[in-house]
């Protein structure tokens, strides 16, 4: 599962990214937001400020500066394979085993996650479903099946952001994900952010 410090760049960027809040009141009031130490919280933003994605001052608080610098920096801490419980493939349509993510309580990320962002897929087809949570035994299991499933292991926060992972973490995952379509979604979040960022 993704490390505290990874978890504490997940909130900043959730809240940066999805509702436009790059400011918090202070170090003590993310650690308490997250439950974490104030002293884990210090340490989780050291790399963030030294690259300028972020700045803290302690009677402002912490402003997110560049989200793009904070997501690619995650992007390069990130390692997938420690958290993969499960690798199969099935039968199903990738929108047909999303379906069935969605309706559990599992927590879809990867392509699904940010279609389920945009509102639509305007990037590329894709044959890979990622999602959190435990193993589902109902996606009709085929060993020569052209859908591919990973299932990764949940943090203890990642609940509270709903049924579909942040917008960065879906980006982070197929950032460590090989193949041209993940490359395409990742290009498309790139190009995203950055226009965010300009505007």
């Amino acid at each position: 599962m993704i490390s505290k410090t990874e978890s504490v760049w997940r909130y900043l960027l959730a809240a940066a990214l999805e509702r436009d809040e790059r400011r918090q009141p202070s170090i003590t009031a993310i650690a308490s937001e997250l439950g974490l130490g104030v002293s884990t919280v210090h340490k989780a933003l050291e790399r963030p400020t030294t690259i300028g994605a972020v700045v803290v001052h302690p009677s402002r608080g912490v402003r997110v500066i560049d989200p793009w610098r904070l997501l690619v920096l995650w992007a390069g801490k990130r390692n997938l394979e420690n958290d993969v419980l499960c690798r199969s493939t099935s039968a199903l349509s990738p929108d047909q085993i999303e379906r069935r993510v969605q309706e559990s309580d599992a927590v879809l990320s990867g392509f699904g996650g940010i279609v389920s962002h945009l509102g639509s897929n305007p990037i590329a087809s894709y044959d890979t479903v990622v999602y959190y949570g435990a193993p589902l035994e109902d996606f009709g299991s085929d060993a020569d099946g052209p859908t591919r499933l990973l299932v990764l292991e949940p943090d203890p926060l990642l609940g509270r952001y709903g049924r579909v992972a942040p917008l960065a973490q879906c980006y982070v995952d197929l950032f460590n994900l090989p193949g041209w379509q993940a490359a395409r979604f990742v290009a498309e979040v790139n190009d995203l952010v950055a226009a965010d960022a300009a505007a």
